[in-house]
């Protein structure tokens, strides 16, 4: 069995700023690089119209007061800068990877931008032009909605999580809709620094933070009934169907049980010899891969299964996925591959933090989500001792078929 490694060892260092402000740090002097996070909380639940959070995060670091688009894009390219934007539903990363001797360079331009954005009209006609294309082309794609009639069923279109833009949504969004969401949402955040970080890079990075304290969301309210049933939609000229089973657990992150569930997950649907890869791919040739894992968000974990299969073959097998939530809700794991299932878990827990710039990111995952180390120590625990008449009472409570909304898009 390969053992997890202490926790201690997993967290950042702290910095302090004068400002208040925490700095979270994960040095190296084997690499050049230097990954930068910036994390505001300003996801798409606070946003007044859809596509605002979304648009704020991509677009404040296109132009300034005192540079223009060109000229941004300009300096960003001939120093090899890379800007990476991933807004969620709580929170939108900002994330820049640069070379540590551009940091000089670099640290005025990214305060300008963070503090001066100017969003400039063309650059966001272009791309709400382009996000409407998208978002036309998305309609038709299988999985994407699945995915939102999934997370409609399971909250409703008033919750936060069932909450997506439509093609509409770019006509409707004003730069003075963008202005107030950014002043009031960019006031202050998290920074996280990984890769070449000395003690010059953390004083110049923390004064990028402002002082103002920001409401935060701290837990997404749970969904008012637990739905069941199935759930469809039929897709003009698609030749695959996507699938999407799953529901909100009754448990959070710090839960015990949530490590044991993570183990059945991976039994289920989490590796290539999986359950259900080996039913629905290697048996039955209904689909290329079938995936089983867990969303968590700030309060919530959502399970779900999700597979494309060929048009004719839905029917069969959502059958055949039932057929394994029962079977794991009646028969009692072996103990091989008990055995299996955890060496696999721990190898992945292994891979996801064997580099500096993996264990940022799963720093960041962590602030997000507002997760810590208690989950590690959770699963370190569960590797060790968890047998299969404790993993089959856990099946047994939250792998019920009957308990699952299976949701299906396409052909």
């Amino acid at each position: 069995m390969i053992s997890l490694p202490d926790t201690a060892t997993l967290l950042p260092q702290v910095h302090t700023a004068d400002n208040g402000s925490n700095l979270y740090l994960f040095p190296s002097t084997s690499t050049e690089l230097v990954k930068l996070d910036l994390i505001h909380e300003a996801g798409s639940a606070y946003q007044p119209q859809r596509l605002c959070a979304a648009t704020a995060n991509r677009l404040f670091t296109v132009a300034s007061e005192k540079m223009s688009a060109a000229e941004v894009a300009e300096f960003m390219d001939y120093r090899g800068i890379i800007l990476e934007h991933n807004p969620d539903t709580l929170t939108a990363t900002t994330t820049v990877y640069f070379l540590r001797r551009y940091v000089d360079e670099l640290l005025p331009v990214l305060a300008d931008l963070l503090h001066r954005p100017s969003f400039p009209q063309e650059d966001l006609d272009v791309f709400l032009r382009k996000r409407k294309q998208e978002l036309q082309a998305s309609r038709l794609k299988t999985s994407d909605e699945a995915r939102r009639m999934y997370y409609r069923a399971l909250f409703g279109e008033e919750h936060p999580l069932g909450q997506f833009a439509v093609p509409n949504d770019a006509d409707r969004l004003t730069r003075d809709m963008l202005l107030r969401f950014y002043q009031e949402r960019y006031t202050r955040m998290d920074i996280v620094l990984a890769g070449n970080v000395d003690q010059e890079v953390i004083e110049r990075v923390s004064g990028l933070s402002g002082e103002s304290q920001i409401a935060k969301i701290s837990a997404l309210s749970r969904p008012v009934s637990t739905p069941t049933g199935l759930h469809s939609v039929t897709i003009p000229g698609a030749v695959q169907t996507t699938l999407r089973v799953g529901r909100v657990l009754p448990l959070r992150w710090d839960d015990p049980d949530y490590a044991a569930f993570m183990l059945l997950t991976t039994l289920l649907g989490g590796y290539f010899g999986s359950r259900l890869m080996s039913n629905l791919r290697e048996d039955k040739g209904y689909t290329y891969g079938i995936s089983a894992r867990t969303q968590i968000y700030r309060g919530l974990v959502v399970f779900f299964i999700t597979t494309d299969v060929a048009a004719g073959a839905a029917e069969a097998a959502e059958e055949e996925i039932r057929r394994e939530l029962q079977r794991l809700c009646d028969e009692p794991v072996g103990e091989e591959k008990l055995q299996l299932v955890k060496t696999v878990m721990a190898g992945d827990f292994i891979r996801s933090i064997d580099g500096i710039f993996e264990r940022s990111e799963r720093f960041c995952s962590m602030l997000s989500t507002g997760v810590d180390e208690r989950l590690t120590d959770n699963l370190r625990q569960a590797l060790s001792s968890v047998t299969a008449a404790d993993l089959h009472a856990v099946a047994r409570r939250l792998l019920a078929p009957d308990a699952m909304i299976y949701c299906r898009a396409g052909a």
